[in-house]
């Protein structure tokens, strides 16, 4: 039988680091997905255009959740892929860096202001101001973990690259014969050492296997039966 000279060890992620990741994710995610449907459905009653900017951090939360939602179920039940996980976060991360360097753009007169009645008149214009401060905050959150995410997929396939690789038992490298070796010494049978002359290396039959009696002609049941009789007898 051939060894197998690469195999791999099962992958597990170091569990307060993807447990924390992931729950700052899901926070960041959930806040942002929550703001947006505030604007969004105001804006909709109030017949004007919806941001493009909005539409995508709507967007890139609702698929953050429901990426976290399915690799957590695979996770628990079957074991994450690190490599699947991996591309995962990168597109997020990806859409999450677009739709944050649009809101910062878009939303930087509304950032840099105070947000008290002498710049927004009244206390819906500071609440719309205190929400997009947390929009923001929440949105560099969600850029962060998702990044941080990554990372930990780059590190944790790294270590099954390095440390899940592993060779026969018994065989040192570079030398197929070592381990067959090590078999050959160590054989169960106590009888290998002083019956070498049939068989092979190490397991032989029993020298009674090769015993003949004198009388060697064929004289049926009945003669076979004769004979343990009489041998019985005497």
């Amino acid at each position: 039988m051939a060894f197998r000279r690469d195999r791999m060890k099962p992958t597990h992620y170091p569990r307060l680091p993807f447990h924390i990741v992931r729950s700052v994710q899901v926070l960041s995610s959930t806040v942002v997905a929550s703001v947006m449907f505030y604007f969004l459905s105001a804006l909709a009653q109030d017949n004007l255009k919806l941001p493009w900017t909005f539409i995508l951090l709507m967007a890139v939360a609702l698929l953050t959740l429901v990426s976290l939602a399915i690799s957590i179920v695979l996770h628990c039940c079957h074991g994450l892929n690190p490599t699947l996980n991996m591309v995962l976060n990168a597109g997020l991360a990806l859409l999450w860096a677009v739709a944050f360097s649009l809101l910062s753009w878009w939303a930087s007169g509304t950032l840099s202001h105070v947000c008290n009645k002498g710049n927004w008149d009244d206390e819906v214009g500071v609440s719309v101001c205190r929400l997009y401060k947390a929009l923001f905050s929440f949105s560099l959150f969600g850029l962060m973990s998702t990044i941080l995410a990554l990372i930990l997929d780059a590190h944790v396939q790294r270590q099954a690259l390095v440390r899940g690789k592993f060779e026969a038992i018994g065989m040192a490298p570079g030398d197929g014969k070592a381990g067959w070796s090590h078999v050959l010494e160590s054989n169960p049978n106590p009888s290998a050492g002083r019956q070498q002359g049939r068989g092979g290396e190490g397991y032989f039959l029993p020298e009674e296997q090769f015993g003949y009696g004198e009388d060697t002609g064929y004289h049926g049941a009945a003669g076979q039966a004769e004979r343990r009789s009489l041998e019985r007898r005497v």
